[in-house]
């Protein structure tokens, strides 16, 4: 079985960075008040339960593979524990009788279709992911289908197009760790990593390069650095919904109806002067700040 890496003084770092004691933590993973064993899991002195990393992520705002990363693709008792479930649970959940989930973990029998069919209902996992991981049980070497080609996604040809605006040519572009690190710089804050920039370089998705809150916190810095609108590193929706908000918020500010009545589409009468003022002044700002010719 390839189990995860566990490293009990690298939990014990990002414990302190998320501002949790060892009592909060052992209260969202284990559920009572005792630390006892979550100290001992980062002194070394012994290891949680594989059913637990994925709490011990969850609570800690981390992602699992990269709290506790696996060589190598998972068998049934690594579905089970990524799923969260001991053998007892799992087995109790499923309706698949303990023995029965031992014996197919140990690769001596095979699960029936509907059993297999229940437990991955209850990992959250399709059946055929289910039945490769049972083969790699029964010592099965199963090679891992080649991912899809990535999709290109819009906000890596955006950042590469503000790099090349202020760096110049491909040759004068530095490494994304110096490009990062002037980022932070700018903000005064450690927000984004070199790696981190790279990845969404690469086309790798937002959602998947940051966690929680660090995804907005990321583009307000580079929006500061690139010295361009917040919305330019966000996608259609997020912008749509940007500007609602904006509007919702003038609209409140002026104390008017946003949206038409009696029936009529679109913004009502009042809330169109205000943005028809706001335009005519912003328009006139920008011409009073243009120097002489």
């Amino acid at each position: 079985m390839p189990a995860r890496r566990f490293d009990g003084p690298r939990l014990k770092v990002i414990r302190r960075a998320a501002n949790m004691s060892q009592l909060d933590l052992a209260k969202g993973v284990l559920g009572h008040t005792s630390h006892v064993s979550l100290a001992k899991w980062e002194a070394g002195k012994a290891f949680p339960p594989p059913e637990h990393l994925p709490k011990l992520a969850k609570a800690l705002d981390r992602d699992l593979d990269e709290l506790f990363p696996r060589d190598g693709e998972p068998d049934l008792i690594d579905l089970r524990a990524d799923a969260g479930y001991s053998q007892t649970r799992a087995a109790d959940s499923s309706g698949v009788h303990r023995a029965q989930l031992g014996l197919a973990e140990r690769g001596v029998k095979e699960l029936t279709d509907a059993q297999a069919e229940a437990l991955a209902t209850l990992y959250g996992t399709p059946v055929e992911e289910l039945l490769v991981a049972q083969r790699r049980s029964f010592g099965e070497y199963v090679p891992v289908a080649p991912p899809a080609p990535a999709t290109p996604q819009p906000l890596a040809a955006t950042i590469t197009l503000l790099i090349e605006r202020r760096y110049g040519t491909q040759l004068q572009i530095p490494p994304c760790e110096e490009i990062a690190a002037a980022v932070n710089e700018t903000v005064g804050s450690p927000v984004i990593t070199g790696p981190q920039l790279t990845a969404l370089r690469n086309g790798v998705a937002a959602s998947s390069v940051f966690t929680g809150p660090a995804r907005a916190i990321a583009f307000e810095a580079l929006s500061a650095y690139f010295e361009v609108p917040v919305m330019t590193f966000e996608d259609d929706r997020s912008r749509k919904r940007r500007v609602m908000e904006d509007i919702s918020y003038l609209a409140d500010l002026s104390n008017i109806a946003l949206s038409a009545r009696n029936g009529e589409r679109g913004v009502s009468a009042a809330m169109l002067d205000v943005l028809n003022q706001l335009v005519a002044d912003e328009l006139q700002s920008e011409h009073a700040d243009r120097p002489p010719r």
